[in-house]
């Protein structure tokens, strides 16, 4: 099965988010597919792993800073080895041909759906990739993937 999660699924995977457990649960529903990684997931996950160390740092005591960096470097480590055992698929896409897509999406959908950029990003990449199952924890993200027929797991 081609599968493509969006950067929020990818990124529940591997930390501790509060609604982590059921996207778990919900990829090993689906006995756990192998999930197309762009490069624009691996900037999106990373920099959340760290925009979110950056916030619980600024919230908290000092002596409870290393917490923290433990947290940070558990979820990088679980993302090193989604890779590593090619759970997650590096692929390369076309992104003058994605960002084409996506503004054809836009214009299809954005007024009614209120899509992001990076949401129209991300089901165009699906789209381009030819994937048969889109996952996330957005909730636009999964009508506009539906919009366009494609399978949608959406947890959250």
């Amino acid at each position: 099965m081609r599968a493509y999660a969006d950067s929020s699924f990818i990124l529940r995977l591997v930390t501790g988010e509060a609604d982590s457990p059921q996207a778990i649960a919900e990829y090993r529903r689906l006995d756990s597919p192998k999930l197309f990684y762009l490069p624009l997931h691996a900037l999106e996950v990373r920099n959340a792993i760290l925009q979110r160390a950056f916030h619980q740092r600024r919230s908290i005591a000092s002596r409870q800073r290393q917490h923290v960096a433990r947290e940070r470097d558990a979820a990088l480590t679980r993302l090193e080895h989604l890779v590593a055992r090619r759970a997650l698929l590096d692929v390369a896409l076309d992104m003058d041909a994605a960002i084409t897509r996506a503004a054809n999406l836009s214009t299809a959908h954005t007024e009614r759906l209120g899509a992001r950029s990076i949401d129209l990003l991300h089901v165009a990449g699906a789209l381009t990739l030819e994937s048969e199952l889109f996952l996330t924890t957005d909730s636009c993200q999964a009508q506009l993937a539906k919009a366009e027929g494609l399978k949608v797991v959406s947890v959250g």
